[in-house]
Order: C-alpha cells, then structure tokens, then sequence
C-alpha cells in the first residue's frame, strides 16, 4: 500500500515509457456507457473514471497507438459500450 505523500510522487507508467522512448503522451477521455469499479489495472492503470449521466469518463495519459488499441481492448474484453475517444488538445502536461 502506498502512504499518501508517497502516491503523489508515483508516476503513471505511460509518463515514464514517454520519458524512456522520448515519446510525447497525450491525454485522453474514453467515453462510455455504464461504470466501472476501481482501482484500475491493466492499461487502464493510472487513469481516472467520473461517472457523467448515465456515462463514465475514463482520463488519462496515453502515449502510443499500442497503447490506445489496449485500452479500447480492455473496455471491449469487459463488454462495455464505447461512446467516444476523444484526444484532450496536445500533449500531457507533466505537472
């Protein structure tokens, strides 16, 4: 378990794959029907969920197509409706 001044300091593994590979992650939102519980595991690691509606909203740094198709995966895997993928701007920002 992670204390609470350690958690802040933990950085999401598609940060640090970028900062390795010199990619730039973009930050995404993942729309879909239904909820989901936490944590999240798997490529979903990371990501945060707001319940909108009757939709969820899963955020999050992505850094590649790879990575994107495995999240879809996932979501797919456990048999939830996708509403839409949507790239937030540009790159993520680090702070």
């Amino acid at each position: 378990m992670i204390s609470g001044s350690a958690r802040d300091t933990v950085v999401p593994m598609s940060r640090r794959y970028a900062a390795r590979t010199g990619r730039v992650a973009i930050s995404y939102e993942v729309v879909f029907r239904g909820t989901i519980s936490q944590p999240l595991a798997g490529p979903l690691e990371g990501m945060t969920v707001e319940v909108v509606g009757d939709d969820s909203v899963l955020a999050g740094d992505i850094v590649d197509q790879a990575q994107l198709q495995g999240v879809i995966s996932w979501l797919s895997d456990l048999g939830i409706e996708i509403v839409s993928i949507n790239p937030q701007g540009g790159p993520a920002d680090d702070g």
